[in-house]
């Protein structure tokens, strides 16, 4: 009896062994089906080696906690009375075998991002003259999508102090900054003493981007005494201007990305060429006008690892975003020089210029590159600041190769892209992943100071062709009307029609969806507006569905209004909307009787008695929003003023005392 007891537990060591040489067990590939009418959310996956059950949970995102839902001994599970509109996170964790888990963000018609908040474009010197048009159509695109820019112009030589300084001015001074996309080999933070792959030899600071993701945080130079590495820019001593930070010392604020084609001399192309031949292609891919296949390749040359299946970032993510069946098992290089696929991933012993198995720096000089979002791991090459690294060489490919990341050591968490969100989203999810950790498994070194976005931080999964041939006309009293010719796409619902004061900034929704190609503004103040019109069309997918917008196309014209239909509209919200506790000496809450108000304020603008602008346009986020809390606390002590508006006048004022 004890020998068969004996025998058994080696079978199952032998198979549990034999089954964790595949980074596909570690991973529960999640898909939802939903059912609006039953308030229901089933999700699906394939049997895990050895696993007899499966724990489902749904995130708190208040408490960045999970809550388990239940468990069950089926490949399937059903949540019932599930907010099917409003996204949400859930989780599947293997019980016994393998430590499996998965993760998807899923929802039903959720609604259209129309804002994404203020992004810093900090532009390196060398690119301001000589990529002048280019840059500007990448600011229009990046406006066309719902963020407003601010832009830095920064000397290459000035240091990673300098630049986080004004980026943390505008930060202060502008209440929705959200992102930082560096263009250029502008200032490059170098933190910690670390060795994520493994190679003594390559211990000390890394490339820190995330420096400048972290607003708040104590960065220090006093520490850190490591010189053990065989490159030069890796050591890491006490005030070299070198930080000590191995770990993020506290979560980062922003979304942060790079686009530097620096020293990488194997391209025969210019390194102002090479930018220029990047914000072209990513124009045209934002612009829908790109045949790309929604699929996934994976090159796996890991395999396990014990444990650490670095490729299942892939297995895990892609199946939510494309379906488990569209997830392929490809030759890297030989594979995406015929097909554009999506997403592609490979990972393998490595150098700074190659990825064993997969490819090498000088594949993508040879070799057409046509994966949009490209994720590599292997030694050394996450370390990417250096001559022809392999990281950044996708993104010089003449081929539209959008965007590179090194994932496996920590895991990355692309799966919110797939209702809509940025890929800056899954950046800062996966950087802010460490005390606590929310997404499982985090790999080794969550929050590590060497997590690293390269490519444009805005891009989407999906793009629709935008609108086209925009024109305003207008007549003295009358307002205006905007026409459009209308998006070349077939499966397009209508258009929304944005309006703002300032190009680039304060665009504000003025419609709801239209369905003709054209639409009346007879409601403002007089002068010069900038008109937005966005196509919207409902996208479905694996994890549910989503109202996209595609990119805005922008025209302006100088508009006078009837002043009796002005004058009509104007709110009576006397009464209607009061402040509590006033005085206050740190939070507020403002609120609207929002069933007496038939004409919805807009926004608010929150004054001190200068008449300075202390917080610009804040959204009211419409009839279901009855209550705003405001953070007075870090305010001076005096008198505020609350102001109302409505098609850009103010329609109510009330005041407030902070002590």
């Amino acid at each position: 009896m004890k020998f068969r007891f004996l025998l058994l537990v080696l079978i199952v060591f032998v198979y549990a062994a034999s089954s964790a040489q595949k980074a596909k067990d570690y991973a529960i590939q999640l898909e939802a089906s939903i059912s609006p009418s039953s308030a229901e959310v089933t999700l699906s996956w394939i049997t895990i080696p050895g696993a007899t059950e499966y724990k489902v949970s749904k995130r708190n995102t208040q408490f960045n906690t999970w809550v388990v839902v239940g468990t069950t001994k089926d490949t399937f599970y059903v949540i019932t009375d599930a907010e099917v509109s409003k996204p949400t996170y859930y989780q599947v964790e293997a019980i016994d075998g393998i430590k499996a888990f998965g993760n998807i963000y899923t929802g039903h018609k959720v609604t259209p991002i129309h804002h994404r908040g203020t992004l810093v474009l900090v532009v390196d010197s060398l690119f301001i003259d000589s990529c002048q048009t280019e840059i500007l159509t990448l600011i229009e695109d990046i406006i066309g999508d719902g963020w407003f820019v601010e832009r830095i112009n920064i000397n290459r030589n000035a240091t990673d102090v300098q630049l986080k300084g004004k980026i943390k001015e505008l930060y202060n001074a502008i209440p929705d900054v959200k992102a930082v996309l560096l263009l250029g080999h502008v200032a490059v933070p170098y933190s910690g003493n670390i060795y994520p792959d493994g190679h003594t030899n390559h211990q000390g600071a890394w490339p820190a981007d995330v420096f400048y993701a972290d607003m708040d945080g104590n960065w220090s130079d006093n520490y850190v005494n490591v010189t053990s590495a065989s490159r030069t820019e890796n050591q890491n001593t006490p005030g070299d201007g070198k930080w000590d930070q191995s770990i993020l010392p506290s979560k980062a604020e922003l979304q942060v990305s790079r686009i530097d084609f620096f020293n990488m001399p194997l391209f025969v192309e210019s390194e102002v060429t090479l930018m220029k031949r990047y914000l072209a292609k990513l124009h045209a891919y934002k612009s829908g006008s790109l045949q790309i296949v929604k699929q996934g390749i994976i090159k796996d040359n890991f395999g396990g690892f014990s444990g650490e299946a670095f490729a299942s970032t892939a297995w895990r993510g892609f199946a939510p975003l494309l379906g488990r069946d569209q997830v392929l098992e490809k030759e890297f290089i030989s594979a995406l020089n015929e097909t554009p696929y999506q997403w592609a991933y490979g990972c393998g012993p490595g150098s700074y210029t190659s990825c064993s198995g997969v490819a090498k720096t000088a594949d993508f000089v040879k070799n057409a590159q046509k994966g949009i979002f490209t994720i590599l791991f292997g030694s050394y090459f996450g370390d990417w600041d250096n001559a022809n690294n392999i990281l950044r060489a996708p993104l010089c490919s003449p081929e539209p190769s959008l965007i590179s990341f090194w994932a496996g050591r920590p895991h990355w968490f692309i799966q919110v892209m797939a209702l809509g969100d940025n890929i800056g989203k899954a950046f800062l999810n996966t950087v802010n992943n460490n005390s606590p950790v929310v997404f499982q498994p985090p790999g080794y070194l969550p929050g590590g100071v060497h997590v690293a976005l390269l490519g444009d931080l805005t891009l989407r999964t999906d793009y629709i062709q935008p609108a086209e041939s925009i024109k305003i006309n207008t007549e003295k009293g009358q307002g205006a009307t905007i026409q459009w010719s209308p998006s070349p796409d077939k499966d397009v619902l209508g258009y929304y029609i944005y309006r703002s004061e300032e190009y680039g900034r304060g665009y504000e929704r003025i419609s709801d969806l239209v369905m003709d190609a054209s639409y009346q503004d007879k409601n403002g103040d007089d002068g010069l507006k900038y008109y937005m019109v966005r196509p919207c069309k409902l996208e479905n997918n694996p994890s549910g569905s989503y109202y996209n917008l595609g990119l805005g196309i922008v025209d302006s014209a100088t508009v006078s209004y009837p002043e009796s239909t002005l004058n009509n509209d104007v709110p009576d919200l006397e009464g209607k909307i009061f402040c509590s506790p006033n005085p206050t000496s740190d939070f507020v809450n403002i609120y609207l009787n929002i069933d007496q108000i038939i004409n919805m304020p807009e926004y608010y603008r929150i004054r001190d008695l200068n008449g300075k602008i202390i917080k610009d346009r804040v959204k009211l986020l419409g009839k279901e929003q009855h209550v705003i809390r405001e953070d007075l606390s870090s305010y001076p002590a005096g008198m505020y003023l609350i102001e109302f508006y409505q098609h850009g006048r103010i329609v109510a004022v009330n005041k407030l005392i902070k002590m």
